[in-house]
């Protein structure tokens, strides 16, 4: 607590004093934090305080919000896809079916 009660002070005498690297900081800031990152949006909307989801920009309230998975990552990779399976009635095997239906990858091979 120590620490940061003297750097508070370090700091707060740098913006007292006038220093050029408040004013650099300050616009560095302002660039980079234009808005709360999609991720802390993704949060708010799981949430659930209308108070909170009420202040969420427009971009993001209009998007449409799957309930499994809200504002998913913009890179997102799909790497499940699902297998392509052979319709059961092609087998007319009954013993093939009934091991189909216990072991879905089950094959006659």
């Amino acid at each position: 607590m120590s620490w940061l009660e003297e750097n508070v002070r370090e700091v707060l005498q740098a913006v007292d004093a006038g220093d050029p690297a408040v004013e650099a900081c300050e616009n560095r800031r302002k660039m980079l934090y234009q808005r709360a990152p999609r991720n802390i949006h993704r949060h708010v909307i799981l949430s659930e305080i209308r108070e909170a989801v009420a202040a969420l920009p427009p971009d993001v309230t209009t998007q449409s919000v799957m309930g499994f998975d809200p504002l998913p990552p913009l890179d997102t990779i799909y790497s499940y896809v699902r297998p392509e399976r052979l319709s059961p009635v092609s087998h007319g095997n009954m013993v093939a079916l009934f091991f189909r239906s216990l072991l879905p990858n089950y094959t006659v091979e």
